[in-house]
């Protein structure tokens, strides 16, 4: 009876370790890959998947790797050390015409910038002789004003008086000061400057207005999501697989505030709490699909050429770019 029983457990324990070096075989295996993204609006698209780190492939390892500085997104894509990355729309199409390995998997966020102020203004003309602060000068920001501005028969450089700030952090003080009643604001800094100014109104939506200024539905595409091609190439079931686990992160963000707060606190992702639980706007946050907008990627692109070429390196990128499914 001894016998048998130590015969039993042996045989346990072979089972056991064979499980245990099958498991280890599969994680020595698992191809780990970088999803590299930017503190602030876009890393809230990413929370619930960055918190809860769903398995969507057992042989892909994914590190989600926030950034705080812009400067160090644009060179993990131009040194090709995101596989995965939210970028600004420019980025991904200046890495394109650059030879890199990225494709368009889709749009992360649609434009949040707003013109704010505190008084009516009605009509584009009451806006002619204004001093504006804004920010972002000679990038997106400024590009889709000055767009708007000029289709509504506003001569941006001869009508209007911008005052450049350095960064889009730098206006909220200015304005809540008093210093200024016009200005432009991202999210979530509008909700934010909304919160502690009850007299501050939105006078123009810009992504509305870049729509009927460019006769597109969804506005410009301010955040791209991107992914290396040998992804695409080698491994197609599980691209398909976290596009629509990104897209399911990204609908929660939108429907979820509370939630979405207190995982973004967990993260350290530098949104407040209460400004994100008060609502932050999202613009058509179930709209990601590239296949639905290539219109306004080809709009947004032709601007920028229009505006200044080497913004996107010099030419609109071809419909190779994104990734059709």
């Amino acid at each position: 009876m001894k016998k048998y029983i130590i015969f039993v457990f042996i045989i346990i324990l072979l089972i056991s370790l064979v499980g245990c070096n099958k498991t280890a075989t599969i994680i020595d295996n698992q191809k780990t890959i970088k999803f590299c993204y930017q503190d602030g609006t876009p890393a809230l698209t990413v929370a619930k998947l960055a918190i809860e780190n769903p398995l969507i492939d057992e042989n892909i390892n994914i590190e989600y790797e926030m950034g705080k500085s812009p400067d160090l997104l644009v060179t993990k894509i131009l040194q090709e050390e995101a596989d995965i990355a939210i970028v600004p729309s420019n980025l991904a199409a200046l890495a394109y015409n650059k030879g890199l390995p990225y494709r368009i998997l889709g749009t992360s966020i649609w434009g949040s910038f707003y013109l704010v102020g505190t008084e009516d203004i009605q009509e584009f003309d009451d806006l002619m002789g204004r001093e504006i602060y804004t920010f972002g000068q000679g990038l997106t920001p400024d590009l889709v004003f000055r767009l708007v501005l000029t289709k509504n028969g506003i001569d941006p450089d001869k009508n209007i008086n911008f005052n450049y700030l350095n960064a889009a952090s730098e206006v909220a003080p200015i304005f809540l000061s008093g210093k200024t009643d016009l200005a432009v604001f991202a999210e979530p800094l509008l909700t934010t400057v909304m919160m502690k100014n009850e007299d501050a109104k939105i006078i123009l939506d810009l992504n509305e207005e870049w729509g009927k200024a460019t006769n597109t539905k969804m506005g410009y595409p301010q955040a791209t999501l991107i992914i290396k091609e040998d992804l695409i190439e080698n491994n197609l079931d599980f691209v398909e697989k976290f596009i629509r686990a990104y897209e399911e992160s990204r609908k929660w963000a939108k429907e979820k505030p509370k939630e979405l707060g207190e995982y973004a606190e967990s993260l350290e992702i530098s949104v407040m709490k209460e400004t994100i639980e008060k609502g932050i706007r999202w613009n058509n946050v179930e709209t990601f699909n590239i296949e639905d907008t290539i219109d306004e990627y080809k709009a947004y692109y032709e601007a920028i050429v229009d505006f200044d070429p080497e913004f996107i390196g010099g030419q609109v990128p071809n419909e190779e770019i994104y990734f059709k499914r």
